[in-house]
């Protein structure tokens, strides 16, 4: 066994070594807190002032795109309520999936419904120039 004393400390309470120091702990914690808060505040001042320079040095005022544009980078900003491109493609696509057109008349390449086509397909009918 070991003969491990705990330490007293100014006020005779007795105090072991694996007790936490709450008090250095919360002080750490705000000091930390307090650092970060004024780097973000030198930082904003700094970025203010390097836009400001470059804004007095270009003669171009910098303003953000308009937020209702509709693509900002990769980004969709088309509320969905009013976003009308998937029915506008798949009015255009099934206008071709379902019905008679030419792909080129020159050649006589035409194309078909795709039901139509499905079901001569499986009942034996190849087009032209398709491997047996």
């Amino acid at each position: 066994m070991s003969s491990h004393k705990p330490h007293d400390d100014s006020h005779g309470h007795a105090k072991s070594e694996d007790e936490i120091a709450y008090g250095k702990v919360i002080l750490i914690g705000v000091v930390s807190l307090a650092i970060f808060a004024l780097s973000t505040v030198w930082a904003a001042v700094i970025l203010s002032k390097e836009t400001k320079k470059v804004e007095q040095a270009t003669g171009v005022t910098h303003r953000p795109p308009r937020v209702e544009q509709e693509e900002i980078g990769i980004v969709d900003q088309v509320p969905f309520a009013v976003d009308r491109r998937l029915e506008q493609w798949r009015r255009v696509h099934d206008a071709r999936l379902n019905g008679f057109g030419w792909i080129d008349r020159t050649k006589g390449v035409a194309h078909v419904p795709i039901e139509r086509a499905m079901e001569s397909v499986a009942g034996g009918a190849l087009p032209a120039g398709a491997p047996r």
